[in-house]
């Protein structure tokens, strides 16, 4: 009998490890929110009468609350998001899980971060923060208890450009990189797997999820305007462009410069004949690791669009 802690369920992977979770062997998901009467996306009042759930107060920047909801639920599982409001990235969060009974932690990282941990530049803020709380995480549970899940490009980072779909133009920064569209819901399928039962063989260090495509930027937006019913017209624009487009969308201008900074030189890579992404066996295989997790395909980002086509009618 397995308790585990879901925190942050009303974000897009969060929900979908809750909703997953008892498909995975869990016995009661605890539901850890800072506004418990806050809608989850996809659980209906009946599904969560029907099943073990449980909503309890906690916040990932007050470590009395994260133990209090931890010991007073018996989950022993934890997954957890990062906090950026943190200043001593999570430590006291992660030491509060422990403290309240939490055995092992599932953490949603961030696709970017490779190689030595203690290694990655500062000015990466994206890599480094993450890389910061892994860190924190081995040292507290050791690195045979927690498991980073390392997603590539994000299918709702198409929020970007939501409101421009409905009025027919769309501006983008380096309309031509090629991504892979992982979707949230694989994620956090992949993410409720992996805090049941574990890394599989090979991704004790982490496991890297990429969706099952290569698809630029404008294939990607015309695919998911398609779906919306809208037809639209793709305005490349330059670095300043895409720092206001992802300014406009509420993400810190240090960190939108960083996006575009990144966007411009994993274009360069491609334009040069290389990839960021896997290439041949390896992306087959990479491509196959959502599947060996929840017995799924990945999800094409046609189909998610079809899925999420309202978000973008306007």
């Amino acid at each position: 009998m397995t308790t585990i802690i879901v925190f942050g369920p009303t974000g897009h992977v969060g929900s979908a490890v809750a909703l997953s979770a008892h498909s995975f062997g869990a016995s009661k998901v605890v539901l850890a929110m800072r506004d418990t009467s806050k809608a989850i996306p996809g659980l209906t009042p009946d599904i969560e009468s029907s099943r073990p759930y449980q909503r309890v107060q906690a916040d990932l920047s007050d470590p009395a609350s994260i133990t209090s909801a931890v010991s007073s639920t018996g989950a022993t599982r934890a997954f957890i998001y990062i906090n950026h409001a943190t200043q001593d990235h999570m430590l006291s969060a992660i030491q509060a899980l422990q403290a309240g009974g939490i055995t092992f932690v599932v953490f949603l990282s961030t696709g970017s971060l490779r190689g030595d941990l203690h290694a990655v530049d500062q000015k990466d803020i994206i890599s480094w923060s993450h890389a910061q709380v892994e860190l924190n995480l081995q040292a507290e549970f050791g690195k045979e208890n927690y498991v980073p899940i390392r997603p590539a490009f994000f299918a709702t980072n198409s929020f970007w450009w939501k409101r421009m779909i409905p009025t027919g133009k769309v501006k983008v920064f380096a309309p031509d990189m090629k991504v892979d569209w992982i979707t949230p819901g694989d994620i956090g399928r992949v993410s409720a797997s992996v805090l049941l039962g574990g890394a599989k063989p090979g991704d004790e260090e982490a496991v890297w999820l990429i969706g099952p495509q290569k698809m630029s930027l404008r294939d990607g937006i015309t695919a998911i305007a398609k779906a919306a019913g809208k037809q639209v017209v793709i305005e490349e624009v330059g670095p300043e462009g895409g720092v206001e487009v992802y300014t406009e969308n509420g993400t810190p201008r240090p960190v939108a410069e960083l996006l575009v900074e990144s966007f411009g030189k994993l274009k360069a890579v491609q334009e040069a004949g290389g990839d960021w992404l896997p290439d041949g066996e390896e992306w087959e295989a990479a491509v196959k690791v959502v599947e060996r997790y929840t017995g799924k395909p990945a999800m094409t980002l046609e189909e998610w669009a079809e899925e999420y086509k309202d978000e973008f009618r306007g």
